[in-house]
């Protein structure tokens, strides 16, 4: 008689989304080894401001304190890049080190962290940003890059019909990123970065890459290339999503 695995062989991780952001969760189930157990927390985004994205950063230590409490995790995880970066340079290894302290787990993640861990093993430099967002988010992305010693070529903003609304992000279709992302892209990039954790475009990377001759990465792509290679597997779709995963 079988009776089943038991989940979570490989170890626990514990993500924390926006409110809405359940695009990610499906990415990680479909593209996680099977052997990784993800535990989903979501904390509220009222608006895609600097004011909005600091306000969630604020509550991410404290929606993961129930985890010590309860049931360990090995790894904890706040996935959205503006929100990891909106205090500026450092402010996402804060977070890790928040994380980590309130969750009880051995590492902390966040999606602007892990962008940079993937631009350095890729060996990036010159660098192009496609985003769903207004201009002054931008700017402070690009800021945050710049900082960290990468040349932002270009930085674009896809605009919704609001750009302050989170929850229209993960509406736009991919192939409407996709031909906004080959247009808006530096010729002289080495690298592409899209980046919003609200954008379900994993399908569009390959296609991109092959039209630009460049590595493309975006922020759900390297969340989950970051916990695969912290547990040490990727499950079997992965090799899917570009250089990335065959770096």
């Amino acid at each position: 008689m079988y009776f089943g695995s038991v989940y979570g062989k490989l170890g626990r991780v514990a993500v924390v989304t926006p409110f809405g952001g359940d695009g990610i969760i499906q990415d990680l189930y479909r593209y996680l080894h099977p052997d990784i157990q993800v535990s989903e927390v979501q904390v509220p985004l009222g608006s895609v401001t600097k004011e909005g994205l600091r306000e969630m950063s604020e509550k991410v230590a404290d929606s993961l304190t129930l985890y010590p409490k309860i049931r360990q995790v090995d790894m904890a995880h706040f996935n959205c890049t503006t929100g990891s970066l909106v205090g500026g340079p450092g402010y996402d290894r804060k977070m890790c080190d928040d994380i980590v302290r309130a969750s009880g787990a051995k590492k902390g993640s966040t999606t602007s962290t892990a962008v940079l861990e993937a631009l350095s093993v890729l060996g990036s430099k010159h660098i192009s940003i496609v985003t769903p967002t207004a201009d002054d988010i931008n700017e402070m992305e690009k800021n945050f890059f710049e900082a960290a010693g990468y040349d932002v070529l270009s930085v674009a903003g896809y605009k919704t019909a609001d750009p302050r609304n989170p929850m229209l992000i993960p509406l736009i279709e991919p192939e409407e990123i996709y031909h906004f992302a080959a247009a808006h892209t530096d010729p002289d990039a080495d690298t592409l970065l899209i980046s919003c954790c609200g954008l379900n475009i994993m399908e569009i990377i390959d296609q991109l890459e092959n039209r630009l001759g460049i590595p493309v990465i975006n922020s759900n792509q390297c969340t989950l290339w970051a916990i695969g290679k912290y547990f040490g597997a990727h499950g079997s779709e992965a090799k899917r999503l570009g250089t990335l995963f065959t770096k």
